[in-house]
C-alpha cells in the first residue's frame, strides 16, 4: 500500500516435492488469491517432470495461475544410462538432491546415485542445472530444447506472461572435474557466456534489448 507494488509469493514445483509439477499445481492452488500468490516456473524442474512446457503454460493460463518468476535453467538428460554409467556417475555428489525421472515418469528417485543403483532404462531426466551454453559431458545432454520452448510459450507471444527472469545455475563448484570453472575469473566467464546465451534465445523469440539510459 506504500509503495503501490504488489509483492506475490510464487509456488516453484519441483520434483518430490509436495507440488511436482503444473497439474499438481492447479489442484493445490486452486482456491488461492491470485493477487498474492502465483507460480515459479522452473524451466529445468519442468523438464525433470516430463512436462510439455507449451501444455504446462496453457494449463497454468486456464487456471488463472499467474506465472510470477520464470527460472531460465536446463538439466541434464540421460539418453542411454546402461551406455553411459561411468560418465553419469561422475554428477553424482553430496551436496544437491539430483532426482531423477525416467521417461513419463515412471520411475522415479530423491537423487541421482539411487538410480545409478536401480539402473532402470533410459531415458533419464536429472535435476542437475547445468551451464546453459555449455553441453555436458558426452554423451549427455542438457534440456535446452524444454528451456526454448518454454520461453516461447511464456515470452513469445505478443504478451508476456511474465517479466521476472532468473538465470539459476549453481552447481559450478560440483561440476564434474573437466567442466568445473578454475578461479573465479573462469567462474564469471561462464556466467557472462549463459546470460548472453539467455539474451540471445530471447532475441530469437523477437524480444529487443532495451538501450541505457
Amino acid at each position: 500500500m506504500l509503495t503501490g507494488r504488489t509483492v506475490r509469493v510464487a509456488f516453484e514445483p519441483e520434483p518430490g516435492c509436495v507440488i511436482e509439477n503444473t497439474l499438481q499445481a492447479t489442484v493445490h492452488l486452486a482456491r488461492v488469491d491470485r493477487k498474492w500468490v502465483g507460480v515459479c516456473v522452473d524451466l529445468a524442474h519442468l523438464a525433470c517432470a516430463w512436462e510439455d512446457p507449451v501444455t504446462a503454460v496453457h494449463r497454468l493460463a486456464r487456471a488463472g495461475l499467474p506465472v510470477v518468476k520464470i527460472q531460465v535453467s536446463a538439466a541434464l538428460e540421460v539418453p542411454d544410462p546402461g551406455g553411459s554409467r561411468d560418465v553419469v556417475a561422475r554428477y553424482a555428489e553430496p551436496r544437491f538432491l539430483h532426482q531423477t525421472r525416467t521417461a513419463g515418469c515412471r520411475h522415479a528417485f530423491d537423487d541421482l546415485d539411487e538410480a545409478l543403483d536401480a539402473g532402470p532404462d533410459g531415458p533419464w531426466r536429472v535435476h542437475y542445472h547445468v551451464p546453459l551454453h555449455a553441453a555436458p559431458e558426452p554423451p549427455l545432454q542438457a534440456t535446452t530444447g524444454v528451456l526454448r520452448a518454454g520461453l516461447g510459450a511464456l515470452v513469445g507471444g505478443p504478451i508476456a506472461a511474465c517479466d521476472h527472469l532468473e538465470v539459476e545455475t549453481y552447481t559450478w563448484n560440483v561440476l564434474p572435474p573437466a567442466q568445473r570453472p578454475e578461479g573465479p575469473q573462469a567462474l564469471a566467464y561462464g556466467m557472462a557466456a549463459e546470460l548472453a546465451y539467455a539474451r540471445d534465445t530471447l532475441q530469437d523469440l523477437g524480444l529487443k534489448t532495451m538501450e541505457a539510459r
